[in-house]
């Protein structure tokens, strides 16, 4: 069975033989990462790469370390070189009236035309392309987090006029992506903190919830996949979501909540597509924690019939994971992947 197979099976929850695999490097994948889409920022010169760029310093004048701008025209800070930063000056934090003149990226149609030429569509793995932009993340960084969470209670309007503009732009690269071979998209919208939602379900459901279900609906009426990540506690929200029309959950610490969670009251409405906790576990270090961290994830979710895509952490290295404790998650969740439906 190729890997398109069988990630389609779990995802429809069709008896798959196995728990799905996405490991780093030469361990086994079912997947083929791609771009859905590469954007460009309109109008002028981007400046994407890091440094302290005048223009840039002059923008974010409080800031000492490294700068870099967005293509959604955010300015982004970092200290130490070594992290992928976080917005420090968002492109309409000074005012909604910046709005009515804001132009929204486009997509490279030179990239666009290159993928198409990929023949992605032939390939024997689930091809998964990643979204560059989300539904909260755009909203979160353009008015910047402090600004972003307000806004939802004293100016839901121009919220939902915001989430408009990104939702069009969503849908034509889900077009593209479709047309390019994509078979499932991935975004990026962290929801919460280690303790809680950045907002109240009832602001999810009025502001949020109907714009999932647009990219939602974009992907089903193609025959694609919805997958979400999302940083943070949001277990109040995962009906909501599912109900929205996600498919598949990608947390990368799945026991915030946990593992038998998610796999009793939703393992057999949607997908769970996690590493072992990186949080919890796998910084720790000890092999009998690591080992039995991931036969409990598994075991889990082969109770509820394999609602489970095991994967690696994109880079083990920012935490510190050593590849022989990779490792060990990895064997245990290989040897414990096979689904008995007897």
């Amino acid at each position: 069975m190729t890997g398109k197979e069988l990630i389609g099976r779990i995802i429809e929850h069709d008896n798959p033989p196995r728990i799905g695999f996405d490991f780093n490097g030469n361990n086994p994948s079912d997947f083929l990462h791609v771009p859905a889409a590469i954007l460009r920022r309109p109008g002028e010169i981007e400046i994407d790469k890091w440094g302290r760029e005048p223009s840039l310093v002059k923008q974010a004048p409080d800031f000492s370390g490294e700068l870099q701008m967005t293509v959604m025209g955010n300015i982004y800070g970092r200290l130490n070189g070594i992290t992928k930063g976080e917005c420090v000056k968002g492109a309409l934090q000074d005012g909604w009236d910046l709005l009515e003149t804001y132009v929204l990226p486009f997509i490279d149609e030179g990239k666009d035309k290159e993928f198409e030429n990929a023949h992605w569509e032939k390939s024997d793995k689930f091809v998964l392309g990643g979204m560059p932009l989300a539904v909260w993340s755009p909203l979160r960084d353009i008015r910047r987090i402090d600004q972003a969470l307000m806004d939802t209670l004293l100016e839901p309007e121009f919220v939902t006029a915001f989430l408009e503009k990104t939702a069009g732009l969503s849908a034509e690269i889900i077009k593209r992506a479709h047309k390019n071979g994509v078979r499932g998209i991935i975004i990026a919208d962290d929801l919460g903190t280690q303790n809680e939602l950045f907002f109240s379900p009832e602001s999810f459901t009025a502001l949020f919830k109907p714009y999932y279900k647009k990219l939602a609906d974009e992907l089903h009426n193609r025959g694609m996949k919805f997958f979400m990540h999302s940083c943070g506690k949001i277990y109040k929200i995962v009906p909501q979501l599912i109900d929205a029309g996600v498919d598949v959950f990608q947390f990368d610490q799945p026991e915030l909540s946990g593992s038998d969670v998610w796999a009793r009251e939703f393992g057999k409405k949607a997908v769970f597509y996690c590493p072992v906790d990186i949080q919890k576990i796998m910084p720790t270090g000890n092999e009998k924690i690591i080992k039995e961290g991931a036969l409990n994830m598994a075991e889990q979710f082969r109770k509820c019939g394999g609602s489970l895509i095991a994967k690696d952490y994109p880079t083990w290295e920012d935490l510190n994971v050593l590849p022989e404790w990779q490792q060990w998650a990895r064997d245990v969740i290989i040897a414990n992947a096979g689904i008995n439906y007897g």
